[in-house]
């Protein structure tokens, strides 16, 4: 029989732990600060090289001036509002089929016997590939955009969840089943919880599949967003503007993917975050 820790030292444990996940957030934040002053560093030294071109490799000032113009005229707020709608939109549609299709692809043998030629002949083909098809199917409109969106998360995250869903031990599944539970309720009561590490995930690939697919997505006539600001500053030679669209879709995609390592966090605590140690 184990002893029980009396409350002193029991106290005093917590102390230790919560330390040390504070000092390993301290290093994460350090590490992590440090990296991007590197990579700044690194670029700005790259625009002060002799024969560096401003028009091509702007300097920092000139990318702040018009990170501050587009913001004062309203423009770099409406584009990320624009294109963080449809992300949004397209990242929920196709994580949420992900997620149902993941589960029962990989916890129903049938299913996934069913299953298993479509998805794996669908993931090879790029999502953008799917752009002339949308727009003969379904114009070229808001619709459009979501759609390929929604393409590029659901292959995204379907396969960490079918993986997730086969990766359940099996002494979690036979002590349900040795206490009546109905293969129904495994499903429901110790696959899906216990797959929840995998479905983050997904959705975290996800982000970077739909963010990444953004920007094609909205050359399909946008008139807004994020995309279409990237491309207007290409063919006026605005080479600021098209770093200021960048920056933001990386710093909104970091958002999105920092909300749901939080959420992890709290969902799953008995699974780490990070791979690191």
């Amino acid at each position: 029989m184990v002893p029980k820790l009396a409350d002193s030292e029991e106290i005093a444990v917590r102390a230790a732990i919560h330390g040390r996940r504070r000092r390993r957030r301290l290093v994460q934040w350090s590490l992590g600060i440090a990296s991007v002053i590197f990579v700044v560093g690194v670029y700005d030294a790259i625009t002060h090289l002799p024969g560096s071109n401003p028009a091509i490799v702007p300097p920092l000032h000139d990318i702040a001036g018009s990170a501050g113009s587009l913001i004062a005229a309203g423009t770099l707020p409406s584009a990320a509002a624009a294109s963080l709608e449809t992300v949004a939109m397209g990242y929920a549609i196709g994580c949420s089929l992900g997620i149902l299709i993941g589960s029962l692809r990989g916890w129903f043998r049938i299913m996934g016997y069913l299953l298993d030629p479509i998805i794996d002949s669908l993931r090879p083909v790029p999502a953008l590939a799917y752009i002339p098809l949308v727009i003969l199917w379904v114009g070229i409109g808001e619709d459009a955009r979501v759609l390929v969106i929604s393409v590029a998360a659901f292959l995204s995250c379907v396969v960490s969840v079918s993986a997730g869903m086969r990766e359940v031990p099996v002494v979690y599944v036979e002590a349900a089943r040795t206490m009546g539970a109905s293969r129904a309720r495994v499903f429901w009561t110790v696959a899906i919880p216990a797959s929840v590490p995998y479905i983050f995930t997904g959705l975290r690939v996800a982000v970077g599949a739909a963010w990444g697919t953004l920007v094609a997505a909205e050359l399909i006539a946008a008139q807004n967003g994020l995309g279409f600001l990237l491309e207007a500053g290409q063919q006026f030679l605005e080479t600021s503007q098209v770093m200021t669209s960048l920056v933001t879709i990386g710093v909104l995609g970091f958002l999105m993917d920092a909300i749901l390592r939080v959420l992890q966090g709290r969902v799953a605590r008995w699974a780490p975050v990070d791979s690191g140690t």
